[in-house]
């Protein structure tokens, strides 16, 4: 069911989704509102369901893992069968996000390797279990995401806040209290330093030296927001986009101009079937077609083709292996 929120509540939502660790003091102050209306408005929305949860932007990349997806045109299925898939990668820690779609691909995947030795133990455990279910199947390497705010829903002329990360991080290595301390904020960026030093035995002064080193390091690159867009009355879709005649700099150009569309909120250079991938909240497919249709046209010269998706679920979604 739709939910209709107010201009207080949309600029609320619009600074967490920049930074959703940032205190009540100075959000108030962004939204020229009390502490306490803040605090009690963000309640509200996370007991409505738009706020899903708070998260941290880790990245994985520099904590030694290569981001896989495996795209799967399913077939045969029944409702038991459906289940069966769907709660076998709910629980198999290597998996970070499940897409259930309609379109292009029904189910997409995908998982953290440190090597392609154990992303082909995946595949292999996979097809064992359901090959059977699956008519097609594709995989790609994701070499660098770069995550933008959301301004569908309240726009101002800053440029749009862009959280980037990829295969040009340098891998560090971190000890067992810096990993507790990303698994608890992973699915809680507002958790208050007490509560995290309380949970990990260790002291605050720690902890506030410890998240600043994280962030100062590239390890934490952010903190957002998960929404539900359905609320809004808005889908979230897809597009798989081919190149031809590419250059650096032409790739360059099409991502900036992707990049001020208040509609797109990720893009995922990859290595596989297609080069690139944009993903996009909108309030129907019409809306959706008529954004890539004018990409394709600007760009003419290097889109060979797309595809699409509409996604219907996006049940799991995890910024780092073993969250809480």
């Amino acid at each position: 069911m739709k939910q209709e929120i107010d201009i207080k509540d949309k600029k609320i939502l619009f600074e967490l989704d920049k930074n959703s660790r940032v205190s009540f003091a100075e959000l108030a102050k962004k939204t020229r509102l009390s502490k306490e209306v803040v605090f009690h408005r963000i309640n509200n929305l996370v007991n409505k369901g738009i706020i899903l949860r708070f998260q941290t932007v880790i990245s994985t990349y520099a904590l030694g893992y290569q981001s896989y997806k495996i795209y799967f045109k399913l077939q045969n299925l029944t409702k038991e069968a459906k289940f069966q898939i769907q709660d076998f990668f709910m629980q198999n820690n290597m998996v970070y996000w499940i897409g259930n779609c309609q379109g292009r691909w029904d189910l997409i995947v995908a998982i953290w390797v440190k090597n392609i030795q154990e992303l082909g133990r995946f595949e292999d455990e996979v097809l064992n279990k359901f090959s059977s279910y699956i008519q097609e199947k594709e995989v790609s390497i994701s070499r660098k995401s770069m995550q933008f705010n959301r301004r569908w829903f309240y726009y101002d002329k800053i440029e749009p806040v862009e959280t980037s990360f990829g295969e040009d991080l340098e891998k560090i290595k971190l000890d067992e209290t810096d990993l507790e301390i990303l698994r608890h904020l992973a699915n809680n960026a507002r958790i208050k330093i007490i509560d995290l030093a309380n949970k990990i035995n260790v002291s605050i002064t720690v902890i506030r030296y410890r998240l600043k080193q994280l962030e100062k390091n590239g390890i934490i690159l952010g903190y957002k927001c998960a929404l539900n867009s359905k609320l809004f009355g808005y889908e979230t879709c897809k597009a798989f986009i081919s190149f031809k005649n590419i250059t650096e700099e032409k790739r360059k150009q099409l991502i900036s101009y992707c990049k001020i569309n208040p509609n797109i909120i990720n893009i995922v250079q990859t290595i596989g079937p297609w080069d690139i991938e944009i993903e996009l909240e909108v309030k129907n497919f019409e809306e959706y077609y008529k954004i890539i249709n004018d990409i394709q046209e600007k760009y003419t010269d290097i889109i060979k083709s797309y595809d699409s998706v509409l996604f219907s679920s996006e049940p799991k979604q995890n910024f780092i292996p073993n969250s809480y």
